[in-house]
């Protein structure tokens, strides 16, 4: 009986920590125009989620503006990637800016969605991948 319970209860753990975890990605955002520069903290909780980011949008020849951002979402596993979709999005400011344009949608609109396979980097790391190509690199916290 142990020797059918380990297996499971270790699969279980496994599962665990795959939907329940935290991580940093820190990233930059470059057009022609402007800079964003951002540090968004994720944290998966199983089937929900939060992301919070904050740092500045630079345009060229005008002095840096803060912005940050605070999002809950729903989460899941489907076909191997994972499915993010917006409950709440609390951007700011609050202002319609240029790089919005740049981003999807799940960053700032609610009931919008990201899809994307997470692959781990090394034992304390991911790559979000997109079209097989990594988005993201974040450090578990």
């Amino acid at each position: 009986m142990l020797a059918i319970l380990c297996p499971l209860i270790y699969a279980g753990y496994l599962h665990f920590l795959r939907s329940h975890f935290s991580c940093e990605a820190h990233t930059t955002i470059v057009d022609d125009k402007y800079v964003v520069d951002t540090i968004m903290d994720y944290t998966f909780r199983g089937d929900s989620g939060t992301l919070e980011s904050s740092g500045e949008y630079i345009i060229v020849n005008a002095q840096p503006v803060a912005v940050s951002n605070k999002i809950s979402f729903n989460v899941w596993q489907e076909n191997g990637e994972m499915v993010l979709i917006s409950n709440e999005t609390n951007e700011l400011p609050k202002k319609a800016e240029a790089y919005r344009l740049t981003i999807p949608d799940f960053y700032h609109a609610r009931d919008r969605g990201l899809r994307f396979e997470l692959t781990p980097a090394n034992a304390s790391s991911y790559f979000f991948i997109y079209a097989n190509s990594p988005i993201f690199y974040c450090t578990k916290g």
